[in-house]
Parts: C-alpha cells; sequence; structure tokens
C-alpha cells in the first residue's frame, strides 16, 4: 500500500490527477485489481493529509504517511482547480438544468394552452355534435313522417292495383268473349263465302257446260241442215228457236251469274266491314288496356298471392 501511495504521491507532484494506468505506470507493475482499492484509499486520506500534515519530528503513523512539501502544494492546488471545476461544472449543471426547466415550463405552458385550445374545440364539436344530433332527430322524424305517408300511398296504390287487376281480368274475360264471337262470326263468313264461291263456281261451271252443250247441239243441227235437206228449213226454225231459248238461258244464267257475282262481293265486303269493326274495337280495347297500364304506378310491390279467377262460360 505504502508503495502505491508513494507512486499516487509522485503523479500528483507531476501535476497530473493519480489514475490507475498511471499509478501502474509510475510503479511499474500491479494490477489493476490491487492498485484499485488502494488508489481509493489514498484519494479518502488525502484530504486529511492535506489540512493537518504530520509532524516531522513525530514520524510516520499507520494511518497516514507524510507528504512531502512540494506534493502538498500540488496536491492543494489541484485539490483548488478541483474545487473550481467543481463548482464550475455545479453552476454549469445548474444553469443546463435551470434552462432544461425553463424549457420545460415554456413546453408545459404551451401543452397547456394547446390542451386548453383542445378543450375549447372538443366544446365546439360536442356543441355541434349536439346540433347536428337535434337535426338528425328532426330528419329521423321527417323521414319517419315520409315513410308513414309513402305507405299510406302504397297502400292506395296497392287498392289502385287490385282495382286495376280486377278491371283488366274483366276486360280480358270481355276481349275474350268477343274475339270468340267474332272468332265464330269470322267462320261463319268464311264459310258462307265458300259456300257462295262454291256455288258460283259451280253456277259457273254449269253455265259453261251448258254453253258447251249449245254450241255442241248447233254444230249437231248445222250437220243435220247439211245432211236433210228437206227438213232443213223446219230443222233451221227448230234450230233457230232452240238457239233462241237457248240464248234466253244463257242470259238467264249470266244474269243468274251477275247476281251470284254481286252476292258474293257483298259477302266479301260484309266481311271487310265485320274485321274493321273488329279492328277497330281491338283498338279500343288496347287504348284502354294501355291507359290503365299508364294508371298503374311504376314501382310495384310485391305482387298478393294470385287468386285463380273462374271464368264464366260465354
Amino acid at each position: 500500500m505504502e508503495e502505491v501511495w508513494a507512486a499516487a504521491d509522485a503523479v500528483l507532484a507531476l501535476g497530473e490527477r493519480p489514475t490507475i494506468e498511471r499509478v501502474r505506470l509510475q510503479l511499474g507493475r500491479g494490477s489493476p485489481n490491487t492498485v484499485g482499492p488502494m488508489l481509493d484509499g489514498w484519494f479518502g486520506s488525502l484530504a486529511g493529509r492535506l489540512q493537518a500534515p504530520a509532524d516531522p519530528a513525530e514520524g510516520p503513523s499507520d494511518a497516514e504517511i507524510p507528504l512531502p512539501g512540494p506534493v502538498i502544494r500540488a496536491a492543494k492546488t489541484l485539490w483548488g482547480r478541483a474545487l473550481q471545476q467543481a463548482d464550475e461544472r455545479a453552476a454549469e449543471q445548474f444553469a443546463q438544468a435551470r434552462t432544461a426547466l425553463d424549457a420545460q415550463g415554456e413546453s408545459l405552458r404551451l401543452a397547456q394552452e394547446e390542451l386548453a385550445r383542445e378543450q375549447q374545440r372538443l366544446d365546439d364539436r360536442n356543441e355541434a355534435y349536439a346540433v347536428a344530433m337535434q337535426a338528425r332527430d328532426a330528419q329521423i322524424a321527417e323521414l319517419a313522417r315520409q315513410a308513414q305517408e309513402l305507405q299510406q300511398q302504397l297502400l292506395a296504390c296497392q287498392q289502385l292495383l287490385d282495382t286495376a287487376r280486377s278491371e283488366g281480368t274483366q276486360l280480358r274475360q270481355a276481349a275474350d268473349a268477343q274475339r270468340r264471337r267474332q272468332e265464330a262470326k269470322d267462320a261463319e263468313h268464311q264459310a258462307e263465302r265458300s259456300r257462295l264461291e262454291e256455288r258460283a263456281q259451280a253456277q259457273e261451271r254449269r253455265l259453261n257446260a251448258e254453253v258447251d252443250r249449245a254450241r255442241q247441239e248447233s254444230r249437231r243441227l248445222a250437220l243435220q241442215l247439211e245432211g236433210d235437206g228437206k227438213k232443213a228449213a223446219k230443222a233451221l226454225a227448230d234450230a233457230l228457236d232452240r238457239a233462241r231459248q237457248l240464248d234466253t238461258h244463257v242470259g238467264t244464267l249470266q244474269i243468274e251469274k251477275a247476281g251470284l257475282s254481286l252476292e258474293l262481293q257483298s259477302a266479301r265486303d260484309e266481311v271487310k266491314g265485320l274485321q274493321a269493326k273488329f279492328d277497330e274495337r281491338s283498338s279500343d280495347m288496347l287504348a284502354v288496356l294501355n291507359e290503365l297500364r299508364d294508371r298503374l304506378p311504376t314501382t310495384l310491390p310485391a305482387p298478393a298471392p294470385k287468386t285463380r279467377v273462374r271464368r264464366s262460360r260465354n
């Protein structure tokens, strides 16, 4: 321990602060684990030795080792510098702490102001939310009223739709009945027209056959007149009478043919008139159906369960 302390005194006498490395360098040996505790003991006894140096006549004691005068002066100088540096460092640290506290106080003040502004914003936002909630409640009430009105309108539209469906069903039934009657009439007119056409064709064929027979009879009479000179005059007269009768008969047949043609044309005109009436009635029925379709709402509710409508047989 005395060697370590002496080495520390020597380092201090050189004006340097004794450290483990410097003391080991001064000794030339020793491990840090060994020199460290001894150097700490040297620093612990340094203040007492500086304040009360030992009397040279008494000699060294067990607790402390006397220091030379230069060492004491160097130690005092070093101690004063250390105290001055400690005071300066303490003042600097105090100033830094004061500056940090001032900065923290300013930050705290700014944070408090920001907190106050945020609180004001929150209060304003809460007021806005309250106003918005009142407006939303009013809007909800208005929407509920509109929904109730729409429900009533929907019920009215449903009733109107049911009425329109019932009317449409009746109109369809009436249209079907009218169509069946019209089809029956058309079938009757078609049958009548076919009958008239067949009758006219039969009359025409009969007239053609009569004309052919008259022509054949004329040829036969002409040949008979050529072959029988004696009966020529009488045969000629009979032939002329027969020819006149045949001409009269042919005229009558032609008149009947013209009458049948007129009846056929009249039947055709009647069929056309009935067709025009049917087309007009169909157009009127389509117009009524389109009007009913226009009266129906654009968006229909879910259709009610269909009920089977029993058609009346006409």
